[in-house]
């Protein structure tokens, strides 16, 4: 009988936890907007071309500026990235640092505090596209404040 309740709790216990993670991780992708004005605001940096995919990528020039001066980006930094499949816009993925945020991540998994979303070419966001694999592949990118493209920040015009 014992084995039982202890075995109920461990299954409630499990979705309870499970929920709480799937309700975080909701919670911070509300936390990233589309930027409307990322194209006439922002400084484009770079194009980075990979088969049939061709990426546009712009960043806010407070970031610019910053990585030009080998400085850290600052809070309020936002990186978008156009997405091309094929000549054609197939989606945005917009990169948001904010002082505070990321906090809720487990360290395996936190890109400082820096969050993530998908938008589809129309600008709404795409509430299929599995954003931790943002998380999971920028991870490696830690010593460069989890951007990629940071040593082309520094060249941006």
């Amino acid at each position: 009988m014992k084995i039982q309740k202890t075995r109920k709790l461990i299954v409630v216990l499990g979705f309870a936890a499970a929920a709480a993670v799937a309700s975080q991780a909701r919670a911070s992708r509300d936390l990233v907007k589309f930027p409307q004005r990322y194209a006439s605001d922002d400084a484009h940096y770079a194009t980075v071309t990979r088969g049939g995919i061709r990426e546009e990528i712009f960043a806010t020039r407070a970031a610019i500026e910053a990585a030009r001066k080998g400085q850290p980006l600052p809070s309020g930094t936002v990186i978008t990235m156009e997405d091309y499949r094929d000549g054609k816009l197939f989606r945005y993925i917009v990169l948001e640092k904010r002082a505070g945020w990321g906090a809720e991540y487990p360290p395996e998994q936190r890109n400082g505090e820096w969050e993530f979303q998908a938008f589809n070419a129309d600008k709404t966001v795409n509430e299929t596209e599995n954003v931790g694999r943002c998380f999971s592949c920028h991870k490696s990118q830690s010593a460069q404040d989890f951007v990629f493209t940071l040593d082309r920040m520094t060249k941006a015009n």
